[in-house]
């Protein structure tokens, strides 16, 4: 197992820090080929049931890839193949940044081939999940359509919920443009771990029989609130999530600024607020209108009962004296028979006068009454003013 060096194939920036990466992966799943296209070099050879480790300028950075034996189904993958899969996080000292599972496009991924995978991976240990990303490789040639990518990552979704959905879709063999791509989402895996690589279960055994037990057990109740904070975060963003769908599903459909009205352009609580007061207004309108015509109707019924035998009077005298002036030509007594018939005279044309004055105000005033009674009823106003001299004025007054 040999270390080697090369060239920078694809320039870049200045070197930065160096990457550590472990190819996991049945046997056939095309690890050797992702290293390669990787590191831009094409001898890189597996050597059988052994590790492999080779080191590149990729980028601008030193990158250290470490190729483990493929397995087989867990019954059949030997135990010197178990032991070298365990063995190769410890190549890449102090430890590997990301753990990349091959999967081919094509891999229909039954369910013992799921099992399979996940049995070879945690004999790194459970946290090896933390820092795996899932990687599909494709031939170039092999143009794989999106609908049959989206049938692969459906089928690899409980393998995605390990890893936290972390995958990447590689060509091998295309444009070297893919691999700062790929390094881009493996950075921000690192930066989602805090910058943590992976532990090798052997050191991390060691360092907890080492360490005292106090660090120990503050290392193990950070982990703890940790994970307790992380799963309190999430709780609380769903419910968030759900209240603001909650919102926007009663939200009503019809925007504020379709509202025909000015009333209607304010918030429903104000608008109905302000509905109710204009009703309340305009019954209150109605109710002193109705209360203006009572008294009104009341003030000329008390003038009409006053007035009018004033008024007889007056015109009987006039009417006298109208007679007398006419019959004076046919001496006295032409004046006495003209006084009588001045005053009939005056009499039936003042009753004449008076019923066509009162026809012609009654009639509009009891039309207006009952428009004014038949709104008021309709709006069902709570104060209703009903007065029996309000019907008309009696004649006989």
């Amino acid at each position: 197992m040999a270390s080697e060096r090369s060239p920078n194939v694809y320039g870049g920036p200045p070197p930065q820090s160096d990457l550590r990466l472990v190819l996991l992966g049945r046997v056939g799943a095309g690890k050797s080929t992702v290293a390669k296209t990787i590191l831009g070099r094409d001898n890189f050879r597996s050597e059988g049931g052994m590790c492999v480790k080779k080191q590149g300028e990729v980028a601008g950075r030193t990158v250290t890839v470490v190729d483990t034996p493929g397995w087989d189904t867990v019954k059949r993958t030997s135990t010197h193949i178990k032991k070298e899969i365990k063995n190769s996080v410890t190549l890449c000292p102090p430890g590997p940044n990301a753990l990349l599972l091959v999967v081919p496009m094509g891999e229909l991924l039954s369910s013992t081939d799921r099992k399979a995978i996940q049995y070879h991976v945690e004999l790194l240990s459970v946290r090896a999940w933390k820092f795996t990303m899932v990687l599909f490789v494709s031939e170039a040639e092999e143009k794989c359509t999106s609908i049959e990518q989206n049938q692969l990552i459906d089928r690899a979704k409980s393998l995605l919920v390990k890893c936290g959905d972390r995958h990447h879709l590689l060509e091998c063999g295309n444009s070297p443009s893919q691999i700062p791509e790929l390094l881009k989402k493996i950075d921000a895996m690192v930066a989602e771990n805090c910058e943590e690589f992976f532990i090798p279960q052997v050191y991390y055994e060691l360092m907890e029989t080492t360490m005292p037990r106090e660090v120990t057990e503050l290392r193990r109740m950070y982990e703890d609130r940790e994970d307790r904070l992380k799963q309190k975060f999430k709780r609380e963003l769903k419910e968030k999530e759900e209240e603001l769908k909650k919102y926007k599903e009663e939200k009503p459909k019809e925007g504020l600024m379709k509202r025909t009205s000015s009333s209607q352009l304010l918030p429903p609580s104000m608008s109905t607020e302000k509905q109710d007061r204009s009703v309340m207004a305009d019954n209150r309108n109605v109710d002193l209108q109705a209360v203006k015509q009572g008294y009104r109707e009341e003030t000329l019924s008390v003038v009409g009962h006053y007035v009018k035998p004033l008024i007889m009077i007056m015109t009987a005298v006039v009417g006298a004296l109208m007679g007398a002036v006419a019959g004076a030509q046919h001496g006295t007594l032409g004046a006495c028979i003209g006084i009588p018939i001045g005053i009939i005279m005056a009499v039936l044309v003042s009753y004449a006068v008076r019923g066509a004055a009162t026809a012609a105000r009654d009639i509009p005033i009891t039309v207006k009454f009952e428009e004014n009674e038949s709104h008021r009823r309709e709006e069902g106003a709570d104060f209703f003013f009903d007065s029996p001299k309000s019907k008309g004025f009696d004649k006989d007054q």
